[in-house]
């Protein structure tokens, strides 16, 4: 009698146990047979739905599912009670579910059976994932956003500088070489009786000229390099390439082209972006990775670019975010993704980083 009263206890205590841990656990566990008649409801899922476990237990599930998902669950239940599976998510999404008040939620689910005194039980874990997926929806819908006003600055950013070229091309540059003109005009009138402190004044008045207008020739290549137009992406980097040599004698900087893709001409605002990608990574590689060799390669073929720059510099950074107002790597890969291309950035052992560019034809229908 002793030993049944001691076994009676020890059995309220281990239950007493198991809905203690039941209870303390955040997510929902709702226990049902077969049929779908709840058996257990803890307090996670009081907390989720709202309804009270004296209310449920005994009731149905249909009463925590929208209508219009009752008879799909039901035939869902039935198949998983008769499988061979003793655990899955019930979805590869989220679940819907109805809360005492009518408010729909979503729910993570995972479904389990086990037996109990030769009785199939089955164990539902929810997990309420409705604020989670809001705010997911919301970063995105935030990203979009971003992304789509990055593309219309670089759009903006493109027409400014071509604008800005067009303009210092035929305005001030016309207007220096229209003043170069006649400044020479006059020194030629003048024959040789002329003061020479006014002489002295002339000559450095043609300096000033002449250094005016080689300014401005390195502002429209700054701006838009005038062989991108002209002769192609090619010809544009080789050009960049022997001025960024010409500014650093020790510096090792080669272009590698296919031969038959060195007069190739793409989409021109594939080109250009290709060009402002590779003047990035360029950039990068001498001003913050203090790279002594650099190689760009371009290859691919009519329907396809491939762009590699590889530097030697100290690689990529550890930070997790990139300096604040920073945003080269970020705006390579705008960049790309404004003309349907893509940009991989990776670490190159021992030292070093390599920068892909990499467009295709969208009308060509063979994958990348």
């Amino acid at each position: 009698m002793i030993s049944k009263q001691l076994s009676q206890k020890s059995q309220r205590e281990a239950q007493a146990l198991l809905q203690a841990i039941l209870n303390a656990t955040a997510d929902a566990i709702i226990s049902t047979d077969a049929g779908g008649v709840i058996s257990a409801f803890n307090a996670g899922a009081e907390r989720i739905f709202g309804h009270s476990r004296e209310r449920m237990l005994g009731q149905s599930l249909d009463r925590l599912i929208p209508e219009r998902f009752r008879a799909t669950h039901q035939v869902y239940l039935q198949q998983f009670a008769t499988s061979k599976v003793v655990r899955r998510k019930m979805s590869l999404g989220p679940v819907k579910g109805l809360r005492a008040d009518g408010q729909e939620i979503d729910l993570d689910v995972t479904l389990s059976k086990v037996m109990v005194e030769n009785q199939q039980v089955l164990i539902s874990n929810l997990s309420d994932v409705t604020e989670r997926l809001k705010t997911e929806t919301q970063f995105k819908r935030v990203q979009t956003q971003l992304s789509e006003l990055t593309q219309k600055l670089l759009m903006q950013e493109k027409t400014l500088v071509k604008r800005l070229s067009q303009e210092l091309h035929d305005q001030l540059g016309q207007t220096l070489a229209t003043i170069r003109m006649a400044h020479e005009t006059v020194l030629n009138l003048q024959g040789d009786q002329v003061p020479v402190g006014v002489s002295r004044l002339q000559a450095q008045m043609g300096q000033q000229i002449s250094l005016a207008i080689r300014q401005v020739r390195q502002v429209l290549v700054g701006l838009r390099p005038p062989l991108l137009d002209e002769q192609g992406l090619a010809a544009a980097l080789d050009n960049e390439l022997r001025n960024r040599a010409l500014s650093r004698p020790n510096l090792d900087i080669a272009l590698y082209v296919q031969p038959e893709f060195a007069h190739a001409r793409y989409p021109v605002d594939v080109e250009y972006a290709a060009f402002m990608v590779v003047r990035e990574a360029l950039d990068n590689a001498l001003k913050h990775a203090a790279a002594t060799s650099i190689s760009v390669r371009l290859s691919g073929t009519p329907t396809l670019m491939h762009l590699v720059v590889t530097d030697n510099g100290t690689g990529l950074s550890s930070e997790p975010a990139p300096q604040t107002g920073h945003l080269g790597i970020l705006g390579m890969h705008e960049r790309a993704h404004a003309v349907g291309a893509f940009v991989n950035i990776e670490s190159v052992l021992p030292t070093g980083t390599r920068v892909g560019f990499i467009w295709k034809n969208s009308d060509d229908g063979a994958p990348l």
